[in-house]
């Protein structure tokens, strides 16, 4: 089973470590083990680089861009999509501070949850700390790839 934790980075801090997300993952892989001082410390800075979840707004929009696929369901505040066909399943669940991605199977499940959440916030870094995967959901763009002449 894979395990995501997804946050809200503020774009100031989205912006700045554009490129250097290993540094955003190995604080909050850093913060998952430390304690005492280091515990605060490490809590402190991670209020201070996450943004806000508007925990309602966010339900709303999912339950609206996922009730068209027959796999989706939300029960118990839980958003879940189970597809059978391609043996793959995911559910999830939106805290005060971020969201948690379970999964198993193909990735067909987990990617409509990423794609909606990708639609819904252009700042949401994803991380997977069993297998030290981690990224943006939507990759930022440093430099306009076309450019005008």
């Amino acid at each position: 089973m894979r395990e995501y934790e997804i946050y809200v980075i503020r774009e100031e801090i989205a912006n700045t470590y554009y490129g250097l997300e290993t540094k955003l993952y190995q604080l909050f892989k850093e913060n998952r083990a430390a304690q005492g001082n280091l515990k605060e410390i490490t809590d402190k800075q991670i209020q201070f680089i996450i943004g806000a979840i508007n925990y309602d707004q966010l339900q709303v929009y999912l339950n609206k861009e996922l009730e068209h696929k027959e796999a989706y369901s939300f029960t118990n505040n839980k958003h879940y999509i189970i597809m059978d066909e391609e043996n793959s399943q995911a559910g999830l669940y939106i805290h005060e501070d971020y969201i948690t991605l379970y999964s198993e199977g193909g990735y067909d499940a987990e990617a409509c949850f990423f794609e909606a959440l990708r639609r819904f916030h252009p700042y949401f870094l994803a991380m997977e700390f069993s297998q030290g995967r981690y990224g943006w959901l939507k990759p930022l763009k440093s430099l306009d790839v076309v450019q005008h002449s």
